[in-house]
């Protein structure tokens, strides 16, 4: 009932700002010549802020308990993750110091600061800037009209920030947020959330409205607003001191805290402490509306047990709005130096330049090779010297014949090795896994796109336009002959099939991969990881960039880390169904999981 007042009257507002800005453009005068679409600003945000925590006190304190969701429009897949969450994933390394998405961030404890960015010559505003006490948030919300990136682009914990003021408001859209939280208890945020926000100042008050969409966890708009008041000085509170420790000693690498499906050990706490309908907390959107109240009177509790466990039935189709592009065009992405990222023929393709050949990693599907050699030769006017191919898959290969042919590797010309090689010199040298080779020759694919230059186990070593490249094998994982790339200099990895950003891995049982070295290989890439010199919040979006097979690239572990959770928690699960003899239909579900979320 509380939610969905505060929803009502929020709508009220908003109709009457809305209302007021009508009025207001009817009744100008002819405007002052300004730039277009920089109108001056309604109200000056700058200053000093802290959280009045009487407010939501329970968000800013303990946290929410497991089974309150009442007031979020939850579905399925939003109430199950929550209901699977254990809070003793934080005790893991790289889940202690992990930062806040931006609407979980503004309703955080710790100070804020807020400042402006103008242009020293003209005075324009540029960008109003956000500083937040816990994990050191940092936010940056543009003000000079510049459009959002393409849905490809990284994705950050404090996400894209547009502004613009109506009224006496400002509105700020924000995209390319990271996977965070809408609740402490476990309740879930997609990194396929947006988020509108209203700034309202009334003197030494600011209220922030924050309207979250998520179409991967919520059915509908999640409102709330967050109230601060001004301090008169700086009182000298910014930082937050967090890092990592060995919290649980001798925990398997692999291991992270979870419940299954159904079994929750906390999931009744919250309705029989407070003497409530346990459907009450797990009734997503008709608990944000009044007529749920004289449905709660006849409910019972074996009416809502339902709702901790899955529905019988397939699996619904996931939600989540595919970010690749299809528009049958090759489109770059600079990741960090001289490497980058193409996208637009299935897997994502990494280009490394310098004054030597490009390095190649992987040549997509091979439908639209002739744009992807087109791209590689705006980057660097030298042919292509090697194409290093991370797996056997088609959407790895594709273009191998005619990225191979469009290259040339004068390292070879000449040397001890060019009678070793079948087409040394002719064209770029391929290079890969055994077992990826075995694969390609067995599937009898055209000759020309075979790699030349294998290797059996550990690792293949390069130095190449000036970086140190290290090729890993991961055996089993997804297949037999898997490969991690790791540029040393420019501190990137791609990881080919091993790390996606769109979906539980698919793991190829036919050609020798497996969840367990699924899950082995994520461990390695984060123990390969390089931390900068302060991983803290949005610092942690700063390190290195990880080039999944989909979608764009992944910066910081927490997301890696996010997605290894699901593997490992999987395989955790059918552990203990084996254990406790569940039974088939259990197995079948996790399976079908795994392979299709």
């Amino acid at each position: 009932m509380k939610a969905n007042s505060m929803k009502n009257n929020w709508e009220i507002v908003f109709l009457c700002a809305a209302l007021l800005v009508q009025t207001n453009l009817l009744g100008q005068t002819a405007p002052a010549a300004r730039a277009p679409n920089r109108p001056s600003p309604a109200i000056d945000l700058s200053g000093y802020w802290s959280p009045a925590i009487n407010e939501d006190g329970l968000e800013r304190g303990a946290g929410s308990e497991i089974g309150d969701y009442a007031g979020f429009a939850i579905n399925e897949a939003g109430r199950l993750w929550a209901l699977s969450y254990d809070a003793s994933r934080l005790t893991l390394k790289h889940h202690q110091c992990d930062g806040y998405v931006a609407p979980y961030q503004m309703r955080a404890v710790g100070n804020f600061r807020f400042w402006e960015d103008r242009d020293p010559h003209t005075m324009q505003l540029i960008a109003i800037h956000i500083w937040a006490q816990t994990t050191e948030g940092f936010r940056t919300i543009w003000m000079d009209g510049r459009p959002h990136p393409p849905a490809y682009a990284p994705h950050t914990y404090q996400g894209f920030s547009t502004g613009r003021f109506v009224g006496d408001a400002l509105v700020v859209n924000t995209t390319h947020l990271k996977q965070g939280w809408l609740r402490r208890n476990g309740l879930p945020e997609s990194d396929q959330a947006t988020m509108v926000e209203f700034f309202v100042r009334h003197g030494d008050r600011l209220i922030d409205t924050t309207v979250v969409t998520d179409p991967v966890f919520l059915t509908e708009e999640e409102v709330r607003s967050d109230d601060f008041f001004r301090q008169p000085a700086d009182h000298g509170s910014w930082l937050y001191a967090c890092d990592d420790g060995e919290e649980i000693v001798g925990r398997a690498p692999d291991a992270v805290p979870n419940y299954p499906f159904g079994a929750q050990p906390f999931a009744r706490e919250y309705s029989q402490r407070y003497k409530i309908p346990l459907l009450s907390g797990l009734a997503g959107a008709q608990s944000i509306y009044p007529e749920f109240a004289a449905k709660l009177k006849t409910a019972t509790d074996a009416d809502a047990a339902p709702l901790l466990r899955p529905k019988p039935g397939p699996s619904p189709v996931s939600r989540a709005v595919d970010p690749e592009p299809h528009d049958g065009q090759i489109h770059v992405w600079p990741v960090s130096g001289s490497v980058y990222m193409l996208l637009g023929d299935g897997g994502n393709i990494v280009v490394e330049t310098g004054d030597q050949g490009p390095f190649v990693v992987d040549s997509g599907a091979g439908q639209l090779s002739d744009q992807v050699i087109e791209a590689i030769h705006k980057l660097s006017d030298k042919p292509i010297q090697f194409i290093v191919n991370t797996s056997s898959l088609p959407d790895r290969t594709g273009g191998n014949v005619k990225l191979h042919a469009a290259g040339h590797d004068p390292s070879l010309v000449g040397s001890f090795f060019s009678g070793q090689f079948r087409d040394a010199g002719v064209g770029a040298t391929i290079i890969a896994q055994q077992n990826a080779e075995t694969r390609m020759v067995q599937a009898k694919l055209p000759a020309p796109g075979w790699p030349t230059d294998t290797f059996l186990d550990d690792r293949r070593r390069k130095y190449h336009n000036g970086n140190a490249i290290e090729i890993f094998h991961e055996p089993s994982a997804i297949t037999d002959g898997d490969s991690i790339v790791h540029f040393r200099q420019a501190d990137v990895i791609a990881a080919g099939d091993i790390f996606n950003t769109t979906q539980f891995p698919f793991i190829d049982i036919k050609d020798g991969g497996s969840v367990q070295g699924e899950i082995n290989a994520l461990n390695d890439i984060l123990k390969s990881h390089r931390f900068p010199a302060r991983r803290t919040g949005w610092h942690a979006d700063r390190s290195r960039p990880r080039l999944p097979f989909r979608r764009t690239r992944s910066g910081g572990v927490s997301g890696h880390g996010c997605y290894r959770a699901g593997p490992c928690s999987g395989d955790d699960q059918e552990r203990r169904h084996s254990r406790t003899g569940e039974g088939r239909e259990s197995h079948r579900r996790l399976r079908h999981s795994l392979r299709s979320e």
